[in-house]
């Protein structure tokens, strides 16, 4: 097949049998007229989850192999397994079609070749152009290799900027290849990020296009199926969560900004009441965030009461929030916030002593604890009194706080988290609670990884904290099942018969 842009619509319908769609057909001509020129061009392609992406990035390397005489293609990906497994899985699959298979090639595990086409039992092994496979994790070897095709780093935002400059960056060097960045929003400091902008000023200066960006809403204009799909997500998730803004609309979000915003404080308001006591029909969950057990200064323990003499951003509390587990109209899971135990410098011992009494008098389904440094002795005293049912340990690492974090959100934006009222509820402690949510602020520290924190100038995280573990102790809450006629069996065709 002769090489030129326009025809890999063509090669991809007919030779790969797997038609692209119109965006990504403008996508791949764009790339191979940066190649077919020499060029060198810096793309950036942005789409969202299961728009096509690594389908374009298949297919493309696919008509190179096809098309050209020799050259190396360069992939990478920010994991070897299972990023870049699934990188060659999905070429090998595009390439085991009749036209092509009989020409494949593997070597070293990593590198997927074309050999031309030959005289039947000719030898081409190891002839031809070839794709290799790299990880771009920062502890990855792959100085040396050489990209004088194409330069392809999927999932771009996951991928150190230094990683790229110091180790991929040069492989284009000696031929000008031409370079795309692959993947969806995170930060705006992520390499992709930054190479996105530097692309967008070079088309508002010149007219030429390097950056391609497809939100959700342009497959699903043309695939109900998707279409209905996301939609779904966002229902259940919310248009806010950072999920659906980042990975759905490509939305980027800064690393300095409050973790709730305005609709989702208001989500948070609720309209039912505090409890002093429990309900004997209801179902209650905990989570807690434990402080040290320094005493104020005064020598006497002060559980809810707040000092305005001593700020209380001078010392952690301890606190237990204890929610109610109710059913919206779908069946799902929802927690009305009744109530909040508020400790602050009493001895662990007592904490101890109290929270038992606590969970044995509410019946707590699940309390889930910080188990995290000063926390993992109280947790172990706990669980060895009230068992692995009740009591669920949690250790802050930044993966299991993401979580948390993530799944706070989600219960928010779908309306199945709320507080209680100020009615009745103990003075100063609603509004420290209150204090602290709108205080929140989240940060990046590593690609799709979330933290929330309340910055030690401003206050304590104890309230938000605890309101994050209260929503991973409704996870030990199972759903009812739904009601369900058994039919009796019959035993005989005609029991008439004995």
């Amino acid at each position: 097949m002769k090489y030129h842009p326009t025809s890999i619509a063509r090669f991809a319908e007919y030779v790969l049998g797997k038609p692209l769609y119109p965006y990504q057909n403008e996508v791949a001509q764009a790339i191979l007229a940066s190649i077919c020129s020499g060029q060198g061009r810096i793309f950036t392609v942005m789409m969202a989850r299961q728009s096509g992406k690594n389908q374009l990035s298949a297919a493309l390397e696919a008509y190179l192999l096809a098309c050209m005489p020799q050259g190396t293609i360069v992939k990478a990906a920010p994991t070897f397994t299972p990023q870049i497994m699934h990188s060659r899985l999905r070429l090998l699959s595009l390439l085991d079609v009749p036209a092509l298979r009989d020409r494949v090639w593997q070597s070293q595990g990593h590198i997927i070749g074309l050999a031309p086409q030959a005289e039947p039992g000719a030898s081409h092994t190891h002839r031809g152009p070839r794709v290799m496979f790299f990880s771009a994790a920062p502890e990855s070897n792959v100085v040396g290799a050489t990209a004088d095709l194409l330069l392809e780093i999927d999932e771009a935002q996951d991928v150190s900027g230094e990683k790229f400059d110091r180790d991929f960056r040069p492989m284009v060097a000696t031929s000008n290849a031409t370079t795309i960045l692959y993947g969806t929003a995170w930060s705006d400091t992520t390499l992709l990020a930054l190479q996105r902008a530097a692309n967008l000023e070079h088309e508002r200066q010149t007219g030429e296009r390097l950056h391609f960006e497809y939100d959700w809403r342009v497959l699903a204009a043309i695939n109900p199926a998707y279409r209905k799909f996301v939609e779904q997500e966002i229902a259940r998730l919310g248009e806010e969560h950072i999920a659906i803004q980042t990975q759905y609309f490509l939305r980027p979000i800064s690393g300095a900004g409050y973790f709730f915003n305005p609709l989702q404080l208001t989500l948070l308001q609720g309209m039912h009441g505090w409890e002093d006591m429990p309900s004997h029909d209801a179902c209650y969950i905990a989570g807690m965030d434990v402080a040290g057990e320094e005493r104020p200064a005064t020598g006497s323990a002060t559980i809810l009461q707040l000092d305005q003499a001593q700020p209380r951003s001078r010392r952690d509390s301890t606190v237990i929030t204890i929610g109610r587990v109710d059913y919206n109209e779908l069946g799902l899971p929802a927690i009305r916030v009744v109530h909040h135990e508020w400790w602050t410098g009493v001895p662990h011992l007592e904490q101890y002593a109290a929270t038992v009494a606590l969970v044995e008098s509410w019946g707590i389904r699940s309390l889930v604890i910080d188990a995290t440094g000063l926390g993992a002795g109280l947790a172990s005293l706990l669980l060895s009194r009230l068992g692995p049912e009740r009591i669920l340990p949690c250790t802050f690492t930044r993966p299991t706080k993401s979580r948390l974090a993530y799944q706070l959100l989600s219960l928010l934006n779908s309306g199945r988290l709320s507080l209680y009222g100020s009615v009745d509820a103990p003075g100063g402690l609603l509004e420290e609670c209150w204090q602290q949510l709108r205080r929140a602020r989240y940060r990046l520290p590593a690609p799709d990884t979330l933290d929330i924190y309340v910055d030690p100038t401003e206050g304590h995280d104890d309230f938000l904290i605890s309101l994050a573990l209260l929503a991973e102790a409704l996870k030990a809450v199972n759903t009812p099942a739904v009601s369900t006629l058994i039919r009796p069996l019959k035993l005989y065709e005609d029991e008439g018969q004995f």
